[in-house]
């Protein structure tokens, strides 16, 4: 007999995440990831398995944390990171050959990125500290006050790094010795590189870099640098945003970005010019995302004649093909659900993906060949066990029509689960919950969610909104918040409860609201101005876009860019889309919920609404989550996770009436 879930099978949970290729095309291998409750810690492994027959796949490496596996040009090592229980993320190679593995662990902060430069070299991004710091233990760095001298010092999930900017660094396989990549025209050790990829023939790197405003605008470029050393070209103008780089199969550099860092735009891919003379030549002209931030490491895979990048195309993410010749695009890949990171051999004619459905975690699909939206194959399953358990919901696709002053109407989608056959009573119609996601450029979709599953199982009534602001329908759509947060956007939330409250199955009276983030935001700002939900979950909020400039670790940049304002400015627009704002208007019962290492929504921000609240008399509870970031109820500790969910709906149940779970 089938079951909920609960909130402990996440520690059975497995998740397929990086996929590598092997250079002969005969295997692939892969990221396997679980949270593990006997650590406390996001666990993975690597898996490797064949293609040409039907045999498990095998275990290639076990240790605590490894990831991002990348075959040698060669194809007899293996490349990836591995982090140990008490150790960052170091680079390691494995030897197919005799099963050996090295570490290289002279670079003692978290590298985040492994790459071959060619059979006997790596490139890796990782810190790099001062020379001042060099053989100095972490305690008494940690004991020493922090010099600051520009306002991107610290970073969300990364902590402080005003100290310590990732570089790019050269391993020799042959000796271990780490030689930091240097420019005759540039100061590397001072720019924080967000993206690296070697050419082919190993002679360069590309590097996305920091504007010299970077710490006011976010802008970043794209620099072609000498493997070598020596003098660094600028191929894109200042005042850009870059996401990855990349070389075509003929040897081509590209970037995947746009060209004005201070709006709102769609990643796009973009042809470089080597020599730097001519600007980037945008390639497609579709008015899709190609920066899937749900995507896992989805990221460009270049094959003969084109690019394949992931794009977010309503509740979906697809895999497109970006012809270099013509500038069309393709979906090569149209599945029901997310796909995640993908590889594809030289031709393209072999594709494969990790690929999520509402009701299977990632897996492995062969999307090589693709009927009616689904895979010809799926060559490495996962759960099986625990998913043959499990009552688990299919999604509704609905559209609901939201108006605005005058004849103006929008076209919104939502994603509605009904409770479970085996979910426990709460009463001929079901308490409802309406959810908001982060972002505000982020999507709710036809991938597993936990998050919604769990509220299902809990005897709820669930709705996922994609109100204006969202991704995947188009630039007009997701631009039109800004300068009006909590105006289209709240009249495209209004419009989804009214759908959530007319359903015959609903009880209108027991509907709740939560969200995270921009969720978070728009809760809070929904509890500002009606009466009307009977609960609500406010967790990692922005509450105030006028103190959030100058605490989050993107505050300088990102309140312009939705906001449409600075404090400096114009403060009261700011304060017009705050809702801290409208925080004595609040009577609903309501829970925050926040990490103490937040440097994305900083913690200030929910003690300003719970301060608010209570003042005003509000049934306010506030959770804290110790050594947690903005990430908590993605990659937190699982035993946070677990007791998150517990939380959540012991709250829910005590204001709606839905089912508790236990620890």
């Amino acid at each position: 007999m089938v079951r909920p879930l609960k909130p402990t099978d996440l520690y059975r949970l497995e998740y397929a995440a990086d996929i590598a290729l092997a250079p002969d095309e005969g295997s692939f291998v892969c990221t396997i990831a679980w949270p593990d409750d006997a650590t406390d810690e996001i666990r993975s492994r690597l898996w490797r398995k064949a293609l040409d027959d039907e045999a498990e796949p095998t275990l290639l490496l076990d240790g605590h944390r490894d990831t991002h596996p990348v075959f040698s040009p060669d194809g007899s090592q293996l490349a990836f990171l591995r982090a140990d229980v008490a150790s960052p993320a170091h680079a390691a190679v494995l030897d197919l050959g005799s099963s050996a593995v090295t570490v290289f662990d002279s670079i003692p902060d978290a590298a985040v990125d492994v790459q071959w430069l060619d059979d006997e070299h790596l490139v890796v991004v990782a810190p790099r500290r001062p020379p001042e710091q060099e053989g100095v233990d972490d305690d008494e760095l940690a004991r020493r006050p922090r010099v600051i001298t520009a306002l991107d010092y610290r970073f969300n999930a990364r902590n402080w790094i005003h100290d310590r900017q990732r570089n790019i660094a050269i391993i020799d396989l042959a000796t271990g010795g780490v030689g930091w990549l240097t420019s005759t025209s540039l100061d590397l050790r001072s720019l924080d590189c967000t993206g690296a990829a070697p050419a082919p023939d190993g002679t360069s790197i590309l590097a996305i870099l920091p504007d010299d405003d970077h710490e006011f605008s976010g802008a970043t470029s794209v620099w072609l640098l000498s493997a070598a050393g020596g003098d660094a070209a600028r191929l894109t103008e200042p005042g850009g945003s870059w996401s990855a780089v990349g070389w075509t199969r003929d040897g081509r550099p590209f970037a995947t970005g746009h060209c004005e860092a201070a709006i709102t735009s769609f990643d796009q891919p973009h042809l470089l010019d080597p020599a730097g003379v001519e600007g980037p030549e945008r390639i497609g002209t579709d008015d899709v995302n190609c920066t899937a931030l749900l995507g896992g490491s989805a990221g460009p895979v270049a094959i003969d004649g084109a690019l394949l990048l992931p794009g977010i195309r309503g509740g979906t993410i697809t895999i497109d093909r970006y012809d270099l010749a013509t500038g069309t695009t393709t979906v090569v890949a149209p599945v029901r659900g997310m796909a995640g990171a993908f590889t594809a051999s030289a031709d393209g004619r072999l594709l494969l993906a990790t690929v999520s459905t509402p009701t299977r975690p990632a897996e492995v699909w062969d999307c090589s060949v693709m009927v009616d939206g689904e895979p010809a194959s799926v060559v490495l399953g996962l759960n099986h066990d625990l998913l043959a358990e499990l009552d688990l919901v299919e999604p509704q696709v609905v559209t609901i029509t939201s108006h605005g002053p005058g004849d103006d109407t929008t076209e919104v989608e939502a994603f509605l689960l009904h409770p479970p056959a085996s979910a426990p009573s709460t009463g001929e119609r079901r308490p409802g919950l309406l959810y908001v996601h982060g972002g505000p450029m982020s999507i709710y979709g036809l991938n597993f969610f936990d998050e919604f599953q769990l509220a299902a199982a809990a005897g709820y009534v669930v709705i996922g909104a994609n109100p204006r602001g969202s991704d995947g329908y188009g630039i007009v759509f997701g631009r039109a918040v800004i300068g009006d947060m909590g105006g289209p956007d709240w009249l495209d939330v209004s419009a989804v409860a009214d759908h959530l409250a007319a359903l015959d199955t609903v009880d209108a009276t027991r509907i709740g609201m939560g969200g995270g983030s921009y969720g978070g935001f728009m809760t809070s700002w929904a509890i500002g101005h009606t009466d009307r939900f009977a609960a609500a979950l406010v967790e990692r909020c922005v509450s105030n876009w006028e103190t959030f400039a100058g605490t989050s670790d993107i505050g300088p940049w990102f309140g312009r860019r939705y906001g449409g304002a600075t404090v400096e400015s114009d403060v009261e627009s700011l304060r017009r889309q705050s809702p801290i704002t409208y925080a004595a208007n609040n009577s609903t019962p309501t829970l925050i919920l926040h990490s103490e290492q937040d440097w994305r929504c900083p913690p200030e921000q929910a003690e300003q609404l719970f301060a608010a609240y209570r003042r005003a008399g509000v049934d306010t509870t506030f959770v804290r989550f110790p050594g947690e970031n903005h990430e908590l109820s993605r990659s937190g500790k699982p035993r946070h996770r677990v007791e998150r969910f517990v939380l959540i709906h012991d709250f829910f149940a005590r204001h709606l009436g839905g089912g508790r779970f236990e620890l």
